[in-house]
């Protein structure tokens, strides 16, 4: 039987998982939380990961380490999608520049989830 891709979410604010899930998995992705970067890689190396999404609130050595770890992987295999407060410029001007595939704020994110998903990312800018 084939791996359901996965979504995985780097942070630990549970507001968004439910929202996530309630896109991701009626397409068939299993959704998976991880806290620390020896989470996220262990979920990653697990299976078929489509998209990462980070939430910029969670911790910062945590997510840069996953970009950094991800961008050094030749080709980059998996759209990677942060999201934040508006009004923390520095994390999201941060995540820019660390070359995420989109770096939206929290309301940009919910309205563009359902696409982001469906598309799994192609349409975002790398």
């Amino acid at each position: 039987m084939p791996q359901r891709k996965a979504i995985l979410v780097v942070g630990r604010n549970l507001f968004f998982l439910p929202r996530i899930q309630n896109v991701a998995s009626p397409s068939g992705y299993e959704v998976k939380l991880t806290a620390t970067a020896p989470e996220f890689w262990e979920a990653y190396d697990e299976g078929d990961t489509a998209l990462v999404f980070l939430d910029l609130e969670g911790d910062k050595d945590t997510w840069t380490a996953v970009v950094r770890g991800l961008r050094e992987r030749v080709p980059p295999v998996s759209k990677v999608v942060a999201f934040g407060p508006h009004s923390d410029i520095e994390s999201l001007e941060l995540a820019r520049e660390m070359g995420c595939d989109a770096v939206l704020t929290k309301g940009e994110f919910s309205g563009a989830l359902k696409k982001i998903v469906e598309t799994e990312g192609t349409e975002l800018k790398a």
